[in-house]
């Protein structure tokens, strides 16, 4: 199975391959068993966000810094041994760019926790709530277990919603350049927020995720698919809506408090992310 950018194996194996011993030959590093995270900010309200896992350097994350508010850290997933992982997450302030590179720097702590991880699973973190003292819900870090669907002839979809002060929501998937959602039937109903719906099937084709609330057929936000590309003898597939094979998640974001920090976003939206790339079509 290929998932995309799972560049910390990578990374993990040159540097086992590097080491040598007392004597200066060769050490072969066996890697722990590993699982699978990226790391999705969907906190409203705060600047970007820096995820660092604190009981170890070796076989976790180092990637997800200065995550914006809708955006997924670097690398997508990557590696974490297997097991219990405390990780925490930083506000990132670009100001104090000058002592760190011109990287900037983590300021003040939002979460401290630990999840479990199993080996050969993939995960999504997802940062949602406000930061804000005394609002409600307050920010904190889910973990959600992505369990992919297997490759199929079809695409597989599934959506998540994130989206702070938006009740209870429909999801349709509707074929372009179609919009209306009158008389259309939801592809996942009555999702809650903090709510992950199962993988839906659906036909090879472009098409558009729309949110509208339970009961409703106003659009609240919506986005088409990425259409994707089709695989060649010389260069494989890029997951997406015309591409056979593959598994993609739409989630509901709420817009931007005003006068915050966070990436401006005056409206709810509707972000895509690419859960698994479709077959291969390059020999290895």
């Amino acid at each position: 199975m290929r998932i995309a950018r799972i560049g910390l194996v990578g990374a993990l194996l040159l540097g086992a391959s590097a080491c040598q011993t007392d004597d200066g030959g060769p050490v072969t590093r066996t890697l722990p068993p590993l699982a699978f995270v990226r790391y999705i900010n969907a906190v409203p309200d705060t600047n970007n966000l820096t995820v660092r896992f604190i009981d170890q350097i070796d076989n976790v994350p180092q990637s997800f810094f200065n995550v914006p508010f809708r955006g997924l850290g670097q690398g997508g997933y990557q590696g974490v041994e297997a097991g219990d992982q405390r990780l925490r997450v930083f506000r990132h302030d670009p100001n104090l760019s000058t002592t760190t590179g011109g990287l900037g720097a983590t300021t003040e702590q939002l979460a401290d926790t630990t999840f479990t991880f199993v080996a050969g699973q993939y995960y999504t973190m997802l940062h949602l709530g406000y930061a804000r003292a005394g609002q409600i819900p307050a920010q904190r870090v889910i973990l959600i277990n992505d369990a992919h669907p297997a490759t199929n002839t079809s695409v597989s979809v599934r959506a998540i919603h994130a989206g702070l002060g938006i009740g209870a929501v429909d999801i349709f998937a509707t074929p372009l350049p179609t919009t209306t959602l009158v008389g259309a039937t939801p592809a996942f109903t009555n999702v809650a927020f903090q709510g992950v719906s199962a993988y839906a099937t659906l036909p090879v084709g472009q098409f558009a995720a729309q949110i509208a609330l339970t009961g409703t057929t106003a659009s609240a936000a919506a986005a088409a698919a990425p259409a994707g590309i089709a695989g060649t003898a010389a260069a494989d597939p890029v997951a997406g809506a015309t591409v056979a094979g593959s598994v993609l998640t739409a989630i509901a974001f709420p817009a931007s408090v005003p006068g915050s920090p966070a990436a401006a976003a005056a409206a709810p939206s509707v972000i895509w992310f690419s859960d698994r790339q479709p077959p291969r079509t390059t020999t290895p």
